[in-house]
């Protein structure tokens, strides 16, 4: 997710008056949210807000600022938005599952359509999904796991070396933009 400033104001659209009813404005999200932005304020979102920052449109019609871009895609198409997410884990001797978590429903606050899990090194690890004792596969030595979209979402991939030898392991996951307007 983005950070996104308020920026009603700017010097090319002149200045508002002091009041607080000209230095709040109420703007329909992709959700069909409303949310209210008020001048200075700043929040997190999905990239649909850059359409309303410079250079996307003029500087006078521009009234967000980007703070910090995570760098996504907003596309209005609701399927087309997801983003590509790498987890690199080197999985020490004899770690548990806790010592080795890819949280991309932490991280991203949204969840995996497709994971590729792919053991780099010379021993098997178990790689355990969504946190769940029920779901916990064998990944042999320089193998490769793809779950394809609509296979199942994962919000946690873990993954525990019980060997004497550290361990290589790569996650690359497709992560659904969420919007929170």
């Amino acid at each position: 997710m983005s950070v996104f400033r308020v920026k009603l104001t700017n010097s090319r659209q002149g200045r508002l008056d002091i009041y607080d009813n000209q230095r709040t404005a109420y703007i329909t999200g992709p959700n069909r949210i409303n949310r209210k932005l008020k001048d200075g304020e700043t929040f997190v979102d999905c990239n649909y807000w850059k359409r309303f920052t410079y250079p996307n449109v003029p500087l006078e019609e521009a009234f967000i600022e980007v703070v910090e871009d995570d760098g996504t895609i907003y596309s209005d198409v609701v399927a087309n938005n997801t983003y590509p997410k790498v987890y690199n884990l080197l999985a020490e001797a004899g770690s548990s599952f806790s010592d080795n978590r890819a949280d991309i429903e932490g991280d991203s606050g949204s969840f995996a359509l497709f994971a590729q899990i792919s053991n780099h090194g010379s021993e098997s690890v178990r790689v355990r999904l969504n946190g769940m004792d029920t779901a916990i596969i064998d990944l042999p030595a320089g193998a490769t796991q793809t779950f394809a979209v609509g296979d199942l979402t994962i919000g946690m991939i873990e993954v525990e070396n019980s060997s004497e030898e550290e361990v290589s392991v790569q996650i690359v996951v497709s992560v659904r933009v969420v919007s929170t307007s």
